[in-house]
């Protein structure tokens, strides 16, 4: 065990546990409100998931930080992760809506990386929110990372994973441009999609 402290390594790993079980009803109940209220459900998927110590010892090495829990709590801001996939950009601006209507959820930080992709054209929103635990004793809150996706990013950004860990850590720069006009031209028919379905609208309703 690469933490100094079993124990409390062991405390914090079932409050993350409780923290999910929270984060999956919370979500399920708005995401079924929302259905019901507007007869559409914008959701194809969800994922949840518990980093694994394996990946977290990894990323605080990779940040040169010691293998303390407080570190773990501190700069590991997605030990409780989930990917919500939807068919259209609209629909994970409509997410993104129904998790800040939450009287559950404190919004701590968001980024939209869909109006402004990261270098490497990766695009998704991410939003990371405060999970209220109650205790027998007391309320914890504990932090959980939400990505949200369309189909066609969500394909992307797994393919573009797969390529890179094949890759050295320098990718070679033809190779790098290359990917990125391809994760350009998913974007682009990511928006083409979203202007078909608002085309769609007008016949349907």
């Amino acid at each position: 065990m690469p933490f100094n402290n079993e124990n409390d390594l062991k405390d914090v790993m079932l409050k993350y546990s409780f923290a999910k079980k929270v984060l999956e009803t919370e979500l399920s109940i708005l995401i079924d409100e929302y259905e019901f209220n507007n007869g559409y459900n914008p959701v194809e998927h969800i994922k949840y998931r518990i980093k694994t110590m394996e990946s977290a010892t990894k990323k605080l090495a990779k940040k040169n930080l010691e293998l303390t829990v407080s570190n773990l709590v501190r700069y590991i801001n997605d030990m409780v992760g989930v990917r919500i996939v939807c068919s259209f950009i609209s629909d994970v601006y409509k997410i993104v809506d129904i998790i800040k209507s939450s009287k559950q959820f404190i919004v701590k930080n968001e980024s939209d990386y869909i109006k402004n992709p990261k270098d490497s054209g990766y695009t998704s929103y991410h939003i990371n929110i405060l999970v209220p635990v109650h205790l027998f004793d007391k309320t914890e809150y504990i932090e959980a990372e939400i990505q949200i996706r369309t189909v066609a990013m969500d394909c992307w950004a797994s393919i573009d994973h797969k390529l890179r860990y094949k890759l050295p850590s320098t990718i070679p720069e033809p190779l790098e441009q290359e990917m990125l006009l391809r994760a350009e031209e998913m974007l682009d028919m990511d928006k083409k999609m979203d202007m078909l379905n608002d085309l769609l609208k007008k016949y349907i309703n």
